[in-house]
C-alpha cells in the first residue's frame, strides 16, 4: 500500500510536469508575440530588408544542408512582383530533403530550428530561422507558404503552412504525396511577402553574386522580378 511519502512524491512530480508544460507553452507564445511586436529587432524593420532576409535565410539553409550531405549545391531563386509591394518568392535546392513529419515544425514553428535539414547552425540567421520569414509573410499578406520536399528513394510530399501566432504551431493544409518529375531529392519553398525589391549593394542580386563567389562549388540561378535570369 502506498505511503503518504509516496503520494507526496507522486504529487510533486505531477505538479512539476504540469509546471514544465506550462512554462514551455508560455515561452513559445511569448516568442511568437515578441516577433509580431519587434520586427525591427529581428531584421524585418523595412520591406527591402525583409525581402532580402527571407531569401538569405532560405539560401543559407540550402547551402548548409548540401554541405552536410556532401552534395554540390544547385539552388534556384525566383522573385515574382505581384504589384502593390507584394512578392512571391520561390527557392529550390537539391539538398537531402526533409522527413515528412518534420516539415510542419521546420517551417511553421519559431525556434524549432534555425535550419531546414540539420541540427547545427552554420550560415543561417542567429536565433529564429526560416519560420520567421514564413510568419512575416503570413502576417503581411495573409497567404500560406507552400513547401515540397523529397528524400532520395522516398515519395515526395507537399503542403501549405501558416503559423498560428497564438500557439506557435503550424497549421497544415493540402498535405499530399506526389511524383516530383526529374527530382531525386531536395526542398522547394514558395511564400508571399510584403517587400520592396532594390538594386545596389544591399540587393538580392548582390547577395547571391557574393554568395556564389565565396561558394565556388555552388550553382545559383536567379530570376529577378523583370524576368532576367542570372547564373552565378
Amino acid at each position: 500500500m502506498p505511503s503518504a511519502k509516496d503520494d507526496t512524491i507522486t504529487s510533486t512530480a505531477a505538479k512539476k510536469s504540469i509546471a514544465e508544460d506550462l512554462a514551455k507553452k508560455q515561452r513559445e507564445i511569448s516568442v511568437t508575440e515578441f516577433f509580431e511586436k519587434n520586427k525591427h529587432i529581428l531584421g524585418f524593420d523595412s520591406r527591402a530588408k525583409s525581402l532580402l532576409m527571407g531569401i538569405k535565410e532560405a539560401v543559407d539553409n540550402s547551402l548548409d544542408a548540401c554541405e552536410e550531405a556532401n552534395i554540390l549545391p544547385d539552388i534556384y531563386v525566383r522573385i515574382d512582383d505581384l504589384g502593390e509591394d507584394e512578392y512571391r518568392i520561390i527557392e529550390e535546392d537539391n539538398g537531402p530533403g526533409i522527413v515528412h513529419k518534420m516539415i510542419p515544425n521546420v517551417f511553421g514553428r519559431l525556434l524549432f530550428g534555425s535550419r531546414f535539414h540539420a541540427l547545427r547552425q552554420s550560415r543561417g540567421q542567429q536565433g529564429i530561422g526560416i519560420s520567421a520569414t514564413i510568419m512575416y509573410g503570413n502576417i503581411t499578406t495573409g497567404k500560406a507558404a507552400h513547401v515540397k520536399s523529397m528524400i532520395e528513394g522516398d515519395v515526395a510530399r507537399q503542403m501549405d503552412i501558416v503559423i498560428d501566432t497564438k500557439t506557435n504551431r503550424p497549421v497544415v493544409s493540402n498535405d499530399t504525396a506526389f511524383i516530383w518529375e526529374g527530382k531525386e531529392h531536395g526542398t522547394y519553398i514558395e511564400y508571399y511577402i510584403a517587400g520592396k525589391y532594390m538594386n545596389g549593394k544591399q540587393s538580392v542580386y548582390e547577395y547571391l553574386k557574393n554568395t556564389a563567389i565565396v561558394n565556388p562549388h555552388a550553382r545559383i540561378t536567379f530570376v529577378d522580378p523583370k524576368g532576367n535570369t542570372f547564373v552565378f
